[in-house]
């Protein structure tokens, strides 16, 4: 549509940008998750052509595949993240839809000893908080560990995961007797990397499925 609209007929940019994001503001679904996951995503869409020119005329260039996209939206998401905030968190802000895929991942694996909730996802991954009543607890700390490594390497969160861990307090080791450190959590990953630990592989789907949910084109 870029290229047609402002490259080819010249449609000034920001008029563009501004019929994209409300000739897309409305959708079938009836229910509220599938509205609300709409809205964000058409928000993220809204900032990146309303912020990042640059962005757009770089992608516009290649052959817009879905892997283009979630390429380019990433490439956005993650640096407004970390240049929105100093703060020690996850650079992320994810929506329903990943929170929930998160949170099915999580007890079904499982990473922590008790079931968690939507509402335990949020706060742990949106505002990088610790629950004080009822403090997450590793089920198995190298499986929680390879867990985020993968959610780093597929661009989900940020480098800095294990410090944010740590320094937050977010999650009691295995024991449930202290907070997982980041020695913790680097010695957890290299001893579950240097086996062929079939928990990694489901692993790996799982976060598979994150991703997709992560950065789902409209």
């Amino acid at each position: 549509m870029f290229k047609t609209a402002v490259m080819e007929h010249g449609f000034i940019y920001d008029r563009f940008s501004e019929d994209f994001i409300n000739s897309h503001t409305f959708h079938d679904a009836a229910d509220a998750d599938s509205r609300n996951d709409h809205l964000v995503n058409l928000g993220r869409i809204g900032s990146l052509l309303l912020t990042r020119k640059d962005l757009v005329r770089k992608y516009s260039d290649l052959d817009l595949t879905d892997e283009q996209f979630l390429s380019c939206m990433r490439e956005f998401m993650l640096e407004a993240m970390r240049k929105k905030s100093r703060a020690l968190n996850f650079e992320c802000e994810l929506s329903t839809s990943s929170l929930k895929t998160i949170m099915q991942a999580a007890n079904d694996i499982p990473l922590f000893k008790s079931d968690v909730s939507l509402s335990d996802m949020r706060r742990l991954f949106n505002k990088s908080r610790q629950n004080y009543k009822d403090p997450l607890i590793a089920n198995n700390n190298e499986v929680l560990a390879y867990f985020f490594s993968m959610l780093n390497f597929h661009g989900i969160i940020c480098n800095k995961y294990q410090s944010v861990i740590a320094n937050n307090h977010l999650v009691l080791s295995s024991s449930g007797r202290r907070y997982l450190t980041q020695p913790d959590i680097s010695s957890a990953l290299r001893n579950i990397t240097s086996t062929d630990n079939p928990i990694m592989r489901k692993i790996d789907k799982w976060v598979v499925l994150i991703k997709s949910t992560t950065f789902n084109p409209l």
